[in-house]
């Protein structure tokens, strides 16, 4: 069932909403997003469990304008589109499995902390911080995202995994669809990034490996997974 994430915004942040964006929309002193170049990096492959997850940071994600929009309550989210694809050399490559994760924040300026959440499938955990470095860092980090079963993988075949990220503003509710009609944070989006081919090793009873003694909670294998320079 898909869930819907209401943020409440009190007066004195939709008062400085209102300022701020009139500010940007007059006086132009940020510059558009399309300025920078934001990428998704460091991608890496493992498992966890009975699943196979994979770790990426976004760089580049948080340009002035949309900092500052955050520091005036706006809800904003970065939503990563993840793929598990088999390599094949003659047909389309094949997607074998896929998670959307979707980042938010919003700032409680009375409160003067951030609520940051992360939604995607069997993924869900809700933050609270007072650390500007520590929602940054929480919003532009993937840890250990579930991506497919592990018996999904074939020892045979060669797979990748590969990301992209986007700011995700279509979402925005009366007055923040009108008062950021003209400021093109819907240019903000990343190019896919893969990783080289990677492979099961087929060396790893992966039945009893599944069903054997629970690992210390948090701890994440990575023997499973074997890469292949492209």
């Amino acid at each position: 069932m898909k869930r819907t994430v209401f943020f409440r915004i009190k007066l004195p942040d939709l008062i400085s909403l209102w300022v701020s964006a009139y500010f940007l929309l007059t006086v132009g002193l940020v510059s558009p997003v399309s300025a920078v170049s934001p990428d998704v990096v460091n991608i890496g492959v493992g498992t966890k469990g009975k699943y196979v997850v994979m770790n990426a940071r976004l760089v580049d994600g948080f340009t002035e304008k949309i900092q500052e929009a955050i520091n005036n309550g706006v809800p904003m989210g970065f939503t990563f589109e993840i793929e598990l694809r088999k390599a094949n050399t003659v047909w389309i490559d094949s997607l074998i499995s896929s998670n959307k994760v979707r980042h938010r924040v919003q700032f409680d300026s009375l409160k003067k902390m951030y609520r940051f959440s992360e939604f995607g499938k069997n993924l869900k955990r809700n933050i609270i911080t007072r650390k500007k470095s520590r929602y940054q860092q929480l919003m532009l980090t993937l840890e250990d995202i579930p991506i497919a079963p592990i018996y999904k993988l074939d020892p045979n075949e060669k797979y990748y995994v590969r990301v992209k990220a986007d700011l995700e503003t279509d979402r925005f509710w009366f007055p923040f669809n009108y008062i950021f009609f003209f400021v093109p944070f819907s240019e903000f989006e990343t190019s896919w990034a893969q990783t080289s081919p990677l492979a099961i090793d087929p060396d790893l009873e992966l039945s009893k490996e599944a069903n054997g003694p629970r690992k210390e909670k948090g701890s994440v294998s990575r023997d499973v997974i074997r890469s292949f320079n492209k």
